[in-house]
């Protein structure tokens, strides 16, 4: 990791804020590990200038890059059209969400593609602690992003899906397009105001918002009212490592899945399309060893 020379490749993560990301702690990790030339840090471009960011993203022929808050929204136009890049993922086009930016082919300086690998992760996540993410009653908090990703994996794994927002319109516009596309389902709608109500009825309560996340450590998206002993209760935000929320379904009786998984196994996923013949042949379980280690400093 002391080598840096004229074939030095970078990569990056782009957010507003972004000092709190473990990204660059776990990605340097496996650059070292497997060898390989490379460096990937933290860029938070001002909102007004992210534009700008993603032309000398481009001009400059970074490796590839993932994308979070604020920004993972700002590649889809138009009915699904692609924005700052030239395609999408299927998963893109109908969620209007981005987190992974890479090369097709691996053609740096060619085809720039967008995708995002935050339902893979998010859903491995729960698996990996022993949680089956299938015909399951699922609250899904927020209409971000990643929440929207998150919500079309969740349908299409045959589970019956309540989004949970601050307004009812918000998330009616979300489930309207899943019930769209998945005509049977019937992708239903919340508000916090009245969750309690029917907060007892769901399997996995799953917070896909940033409540909670560093430096608003105190907060919480749901009070304690609304978490009963033996529900799953899994938060996307992995700083800090135990949220607010996680701390109080866990005084409920409630099992906890922290966001730190997820990030690991959409980190992996993203890496995986920036270096496929480097990882090629080489196991989840040891390259997520190595993202882990690096991340514990």
């Amino acid at each position: 990791m002391d080598r840096i020379d004229g074939k030095t490749e970078t990569l990056c993560i782009f957010g507003h804020p972004v000092a709190h990301s473990k990204s660059p702690a776990m990605h340097n990790a496996l650059f070292e590990a497997l060898g390989i030339n490379a460096r990937y840090l933290p860029h938070a471009p001002e909102p007004e200038k992210f534009a700008d960011a993603i032309r000398g993203f481009r001009a400059m022929k970074f490796r590839g890059a993932n994308v979070t808050i604020p920004y993972k929204t700002e590649f889809v136009g138009c009915e699904g059209s692609p924005r700052l890049v030239d395609e999408l993922s299927n998963i893109s086009k109908f969620t209007g969400s981005v987190n992974t930016l890479y090369w097709k082919d691996g053609i740096v300086g060619g085809t720039l593609r967008g995708t995002t690998t935050d339902p893979y992760g998010c859903i491995r996540n729960l698996e990996e602690n022993g949680v089956d993410v299938s015909n399951k009653r699922v609250a899904l908090l927020g209409n971000g992003g990643a929440a929207k990703a998150i919500a079309f994996t969740l349908v299409e794994q045959g589970n019956a899906l309540t989004i949970v927002c601050r307004t009812a319109e918000k998330g009616q516009a979300l489930a309207d397009s899943l019930n769209a596309v998945f005509v049977e389902v019937g992708v239903k709608v919340s508000t916090f105001a009245d969750f309690e109500s029917i907060s007892a009825d769901f399997d996995i309560i799953i917070n896909a918002t940033s409540v909670g996340m560093t430096p608003n450590e105190g907060e919480s998206p749901l009070p304690a009212e609304c978490l009963h002993k033996g529900q799953v209760v899994c938060d996307i935000v992995y700083a800090p490592p135990r949220t607010r929320l996680l701390q109080i379904a866990e005084a409920k009786g409630c099992k906890v899945v922290t966001g730190e998984g997820m990030l690991v196994h959409q980190g992996l996923e993203s890496f995986r399309k920036w270096f496929p013949k480097e990882t090629e042949g080489r196991t989840n379980e040891e390259l997520t060893a190595i993202m882990r280690k690096g991340m514990q400093g």
